[in-house]
Parts: C-alpha cells; structure tokens; sequence
C-alpha cells in the first residue's frame, strides 16, 4: 500500500483506468456471450465460430437417473434440456439396477429434438405368483383386443413387428405375440423362452423375463405399466419392471 502510495499520481491514475477498463471490457464480453446464449448461439473450439444451436429434450422415469451425453455425465433428474451445437450425439439416460437407455441423436439448428416419456425397465424383475381371477382373466384376453390401438394396428409374422405399414424390427428367431405397452411408445413381444420389450422405433430392446419354457404365453401390463402379467407353462405370474 505504501508503495502504491509513493507511485506518481499520474501513474496511478493511469492505473485506475487501465483496471476499470480491463473490468468494464470483461464485463461486456460475459454480456455479449450471455445474450449470444440466450439467443441460442454458442462458440464452436474446432472451428472458432459462433453457431446457431438445436435443443435437445429428454424427460425420463425415474426422474433421478443419470443423463450422459457423448461421454459427458450432467445433471440427473426429468426434465432435462440443452443447447448443443449441431451434429451427433450419443445420449444415454442410466440408473442402477435399470437397463440402459440410449439414442445416437442428430441435432438440427433451431430445432428441439425430442425424447419424451421415456423409460427404464429393471434389468432384474421381481417375479410373483398370481392368484387373482381377475388378473388371469387379463392375461387370457385374446390378444386381438390386446394389440389394438387408436394410433395404428400392431402386427407381427414369425419373424417381424409392423405398426400398420411401418416396420418396427425384424428378428433371425421366430416371435411368438407382441402388445402395446401403455401409452404406445414401447410394444412387448415374446421370442423363444423370452418376453422383450422394444421402443416402438425399433431401438432400445431388453429382455424383460425368461420363461421356463419356449411354449407361446400370453402376456398383458398393469394399468400403470408397472408390471408384466404373464402366464409361464400353466402358472400366472406378475413381474414388477419398473
């Protein structure tokens, strides 16, 4: 301090303005980047451009799991949205316990991409016995008032799934039945020994339960889509998949 004070006034006073001016122009840079932001603009390191973004949208159950995108690990809980410059992403959402959820996203400037209700299914179901008449008589519905939907019939031959003229997947091993899962974003089907369930654009397909036997089974939700009501071989069984 007290050499500061012995300084020359006029080297001080010089200071004072180069330091105020160091402050004013940080100032207005963090400003502009701010409104550039807002704007939906970023900085572009590889190319060391300002661009336009595009947005990406998730919203997820459960809404604590953990959003990565293209490696990088960000905040975890639904809903989730970022700007991101255009291009392709790999986008996972991921919890302990849960099979994994995934997307390799494009991202369009000026134009959100959507990943809505999304959801994990335990990788490891808890299995019950059913006792219940009422959920046996769901589970032995005919599977043509089943499959039915309002947004499209849902079809399937030995070894392909088809929302009306659109095809899902096609699988090397015959399949045996598939259904909606509620709110027709994902669809169920049993192969082999096996009930999967499918994201009704054909990706993200995991095994739900195993069955004791190849024989074909009749399968249905819980209103919530909690739970898997199936009949393995003559016994009726709930499976809790979410």
């Amino acid at each position: 301090m007290k050499e500061y004070h012995l300084k020359p006034r006029d080297q001080r006073f010089n200071e004072i303005i180069i330091g105020q001016s160091l402050v004013a122009l940080v100032i207005i840079l963090v400003s502009l980047y701010l409104v550039f932001w807002g704007f939906g603009y970023k900085i572009n390191w590889q190319t060391m451009k300002i661009s336009h973004t595009g947005i990406v949208y998730l919203s997820f159950i459960p809404k604590d799991a953990q959003i990565k995108i293209s490696g990088q690990i960000l905040k975890d809980k639904s809903p989730y949205d970022a700007q991101l410059l255009p291009g392709y992403y790999d986008i996972s959402v991921t919890k302990d316990g849960y099979n994994t959820w995934q997307q390799h996203a494009k991202i369009v400037a000026d134009k959100v991409t959507w990943y809505k209700n999304i959801t994990l299914f335990k990788s490891n179901s808890e299995v019950s016995i059913i006792s219940d008449q009422n959920s046996i008589a769901s589970i032995d519905s005919p599977y043509d008032t089943l499959v039915k939907n309002p947004e499209g019939n849902l079809a399937f031959n030995e070894h392909e799934i088809w929302v009306g003229d659109l095809l899902i997947t096609r699988l090397s091993n015959q399949i045996s039945g598939v259904i909606w899962y509620p709110g027709s974003q994902y669809l169920a089907y049993q192969q082999s020994d096996e009930i999967h369930m499918i994201e009704r654009d054909g990706t993200n397909d995991v095994l739900l339960v195993k069955l004791t036997s190849s024989d074909k089974s009749n399968f249905t939700f819980s209103w919530d889509g909690s739970a898997l009501l199936y009949k393995d071989g003559i016994v009726y069984k709930r499976a809790i998949i979410k």
